[in-house]
């Protein structure tokens, strides 16, 4: 990515691979509580098709790693100036990128060509801690773009890279139906019982909830959504059960380029 003999860089590394670490461990722990407490164990199919579509899009963005970092240090001398890293700027960053994060996630839903892109990621119908690994394999290739204009405000490019992951990082735990609702932080946070309505079958639920860590956006712009008392059913409006990745890759978007106009 560019700056690889930085102390920041190699902690970004260093917390890329804690981060996945964690998932995989976590996931084993939430595979067993919902094996012996709920008696509803997740699919081994469903994790072997996550887990191998996030393998597909770590090659996928390791393989445009080089380009997306020219296009940020590009960008980043059009900046005016630059942000100075301090505690105070690092939490001022991570806000903003929440913000956008929000802006970005809105698009991928309201739009047709977004929700092509973005489709895969709500095609499960069962909810669980891989599930935050099923992304679409273009969108992923795309999607740190979106934060160029922050370089070019001033943000450093690897700070807005690290702040951007930790966006990600902090919804992975809200990709499970074991956690209920938590009422002290739902108001607030993005958490499973908020994020479950952003995964429902239903777009009337489904087009809610965007944000990745406050909710603040969501209320603050008309789109926040809270959860039902009786479960909602997840996945795709028409759902799709097998476990092809390519199906739930690419069915969205060849469903997007049938009725695109020329």
């Amino acid at each position: 990515m560019g700056s690889e003999g930085s102390p920041l860089y190699l902690w970004f590394r260093g917390l890329s691979l804690g981060l996945a670490a964690g998932l995989i461990g976590l996931a084993f722990v939430e595979s067993a509580v919902r094996h012996l407490v709920f008696h509803r164990p997740v699919l081994k199919r469903t994790v072997t098709v996550n887990l191998g579509m996030w393998l597909v899009e770590l090659v996928l963005r390791t393989a445009s790693g080089g380009f997306r970092w020219l296009v940020f240090s590009t960008a980043a001398t059009f900046a005016p100036l630059t942000w100075p890293l301090n505690p105070l700027t690092w939490v001022l960053l991570y806000v903003v990128v929440d913000l956008f994060y929000y802006s970005r996630h809105r698009l991928l839903h309201t739009t047709r060509f977004g929700w092509a892109l973005h489709a895969p990621h709500h095609a499960s119908t069962d909810l669980s801690l891989t599930s935050a690994l099923r992304l679409g394999w273009l969108q992923r290739v795309l999607d740190d773009f979106f934060y160029v204009p922050l370089v070019l405000l001033g943000a450093p490019p690897l700070a807005v890279f690290i702040a951007v992951e930790l966006n990600h990082a902090s919804q992975l735990w809200c990709h499970t139906e074991v956690i209920g609702r938590i009422p002290f932080l739902d108001r607030f946070l993005n958490t499973p019982s908020n994020h479950r309505v952003h995964h429902a079958r239903d777009r009337a639920f489904a087009d809610a909830n965007y944000s990745a860590t406050f909710m603040l956006w969501d209320k603050l712009f008309g789109t926040y959504r809270p959860e039902p008392r009786e479960p909602l059913p997840l996945g795709w409006a028409e759902p799709y059960e097998g476990a092809n990745p390519f199906v739930i890759q690419f069915r969205g978007l060849l469903d997007w380029l049938k009725t695109a106009k020329p």
